[in-house]
């Protein structure tokens, strides 16, 4: 397929072909944000990986990280009526990951780029196509379809990100005699540390509110809620483990990377570019930090494999 770098991504991705209808499914009823879930973000304090929750502390926490003098009026108001009337909070589990932080950012920063080598590795069949430089439409041939848009982005240096998502998506298929839509808000943060070994580490963080139209609470809060949390926590887990990996494959044979993006049917030829260029980067820093000969600390290796129960 690509090289020597498809063992290690088929590796890192692979459980997403038995769970691509849940996965994609959860994105919809997220308002389609559930793809960014893969690479979204976090909390430079956050030391060690947390439990996910939905408790009143983490949401009003949330709510008042939301950079909300930085919306322009239309954003400040779609993002105002899900966080009134959520059907749905879930801060996610925060994640600690060994992770080039340039790289993370431009996974971040173009979710499009990550279901294209999910489509072209055969793990999903979900299409985000980029509307202009901060908006996505996406579908998953199934009968969800939706947008998403960056209300917000800082991005800076060394992946000390904070991201507002809006998105707005629907589900017409079987079960349902109509079709669902939903809502959503994703306050995306994240912020890396290098370690005594020359490696970086990138802590993530998803705060996520869902409104899900014409559902009673009762409904909610019985059936669907726990279905979500509990696919949209693994999920997140999951693909925050693809996106080390990709680092890792990066660092390792960036010469496979480049044979990958050049296969990127659905990414423009700029976006391509910048990935190649990023791959290369991040071979050359780690070959240099390589050469210390500073051995990895153990106590981080066991943080960032640990796994918490949802």
């Amino acid at each position: 397929m690509v090289g020597g770098c498809r063992g290690g991504l088929r590796a890192a991705i692979g459980i997403f072909r038995a769970r691509d209808g849940a996965a994609s499914h959860c994105w919809l009823l997220a308002g389609a944000a559930a793809l960014l879930v893969a690479f979204a973000t976090s909390l430079a304090q956050a030391a060690t990986p947390a439990e996910a929750t939905s408790s009143r502390t983490a949401r009003e926490e949330a709510v008042r990280a939301i950079p909300w003098r930085a919306l322009d009026d239309g954003s400040r108001q779609d993002v105002q009526a899900v966080i009134k009337d959520t059907s749905i909070y879930r801060r996610l589990p925060t994640r600690v990951i060994d992770c080039d932080p340039d790289l993370f950012t431009f996974l971040l920063r173009h979710p499009d780029v990550v279901v294209d080598v999910w489509r072209l590795m055969g793990i999903s069949a979900v299409k985000l196509d980029a509307v202009d430089a901060n908006t996505y439409h996406g579908t998953d041939g199934s009968g969800t379809t939706g947008n998403l848009r960056y209300v917000y982005a800082n991005w800076g240096a060394e992946a000390n990100n904070t991201a507002v998502v809006y998105a707005d998506g629907a589900y017409d298929g079987k079960p349902l005699v109509t079709a669902l839509r939903a809502q959503s808000v994703l306050l995306l943060r994240s912020a890396s540390v290098q370690e005594t070994d020359g490696r970086r580490y990138v802590t993530v963080r998803v705060d996520s509110f869902i409104h899900i139209d014409q559902m009673g609470v009762e409904l909610v809060a019985k059936t669907v809620q726990p279905w979500i949390n509990k696919t949209a926590d693994q999920n997140f887990i999951e693909t925050c483990g693809f996106a080390s990996t990709f680092s890792r494959t990066a660092e390792k044979n960036p010469q496979g990377m480049q044979r990958l993006a050049s296969r990127l049917n659905t990414v423009d030829e700029p976006t391509r570019q910048e990935l190649v260029e990023l791959c290369y980067r991040t071979a050359a820093r780690y070959a240099r930090e390589d050469r210390t000969g500073v051995s990895r600390p153990v106590v981080l290796a066991q943080r960032v494999g640990q796994s918490e129960t949802p």
